[in-house]
């Protein structure tokens, strides 16, 4: 018995050490602290944005991806769940620049009060703005974008021409997207199948009168009076006609198991606009992959606030491991083939 217990203490030991082990190469990945970091202000209109410019040491001139938030009020690292893909990026020579979005973190003004135009303007102000910095090469300079973050890139990449763009998880029309998001969630609660495409039909009928520019009113909408007018202002988005005027290379990249965007239909729709496809215009969808591209065996939820509590630590020990394998490799080898040319 005394042998049994000794070899069960030993046992949870070599467990206990190599979680250790495992947890603490997972949480580098949310350390910048080696990195080279440089806090950044631009204006527009009257608004100040600031964020923070990510680089190896020592490195003059790499490429630089700007990030773009996708919905909601995010701050420059999205609450730290950034930081394994900053890391990615930087150790692989990549400079990373994300601001905190209006009215979030130090920047002012307020999300809400933006369109997708008004969005597009600002990532170009933070193009311009990072432009003037001595250790940024202007000809490298790129996008990488999240969710609603495509509507916002597809504009930019219509007025200028990046050293990259990269769009992940992107939808091609706001109503179809929302369409999908409800009929996903619906189907996760056990709701039968005929019931939830009867309440697709009356919800987009109700939402096209609601969201009708003609008549938008936010009085019969159980919506905060700020974010009824930020839906408004987007529901009727459909990028089909920005794909095929995109200027620079494009790589646009969803999740096969994506929950909050039909990877297959969208994707199908950027194959078409973006024809020919070559290496400097590429459509993946990724395999095991969510809509952030995290792995979803583990994480597929539609929001972080799904999660159950214990897969917050899961993803702090796992750091960049907790994404799909290769969707950051397939990233951030793309962009230095893209930057270089």
């Amino acid at each position: 018995m005394k042998k049994f217990v000794i070899i069960l203490i030993s046992v949870a030991m070599a467990i206990g050490i190599a979680v250790t082990f495992w947890a603490a190469d997972g949480l580098s990945d949310f350390d910048l602290t080696e990195h080279s970091m440089k806090d950044v202000s631009f204006e527009l209109n009257d608004t100040v944005l600031t964020g923070t410019l990510v680089m190896l040491r020592d490195v003059n001139s790499p490429p630089v991806a700007v990030i773009v938030h996708g919905d909601g009020a995010q701050d420059r690292f999205f609450n730290g769940g950034y930081l394994p893909l900053i890391n990615t990026l930087v150790d692989a020579g990549i400079g990373v620049f994300s601001w905190d979005k209006a009215g979030v973190g130090a920047s002012t003004g307020n999300w809400l009060d933006q369109k997708m135009d008004d969005r597009a303007n600002e990532a170009l102000a933070a193009m311009q703005a990072i432009s003037a910095l001595d250790e940024v090469n202007v000809d490298q300079i790129g996008f990488l974008g999240f969710s609603q973050a495509g509507w916002v890139l597809l504009r930019v990449a219509n007025r200028t021409e990046p050293a990259f763009t990269v769009i992940v998880g992107g939808a091609v029309s706001w109503r179809d997207q929302g369409t999908y998001y409800t009929r996903v969630r619906m189907t996760s609660e056990g709701v039968p199948q005929e019931v939830i495409e009867q309440h697709l039909v009356e919800r987009n009928l109700r939402n096209d009168g609601l969201f009708d520019p003609a008549a938008a009113s936010f009085a019969a909408i159980d919506m905060d009076p700020a974010r009824f007018r930020f839906v408004a202002g987007a529901y009727w988005e459909d990028s089909t006609d920005l794909i095929s005027g995109m200027m620079g290379p494009a790589l646009a990249i969803w999740g096969e198991d994506d929950l909050n965007v039909d990877a297959r239909s969208d994707s199908k729709v950027f194959h078409e606009q973006l024809m020919p496809l070559t290496e400097d215009r590429r459509v993946v969808i990724v395999p095991n992959a969510t809509h952030g591209l995290l792995r979803a065996d583990l994480f597929n939820y539609q929001l972080p606030s799904d999660w159950p509590w214990y897969l917050q630590y899961v993803f702090l020990g796992m750091g960049r491991d907790a994404f799909s394998e290769q969707s950051l490799d397939q990233i951030t080898e793309w962009i230095q083939i893209a930057a270089e040319k």
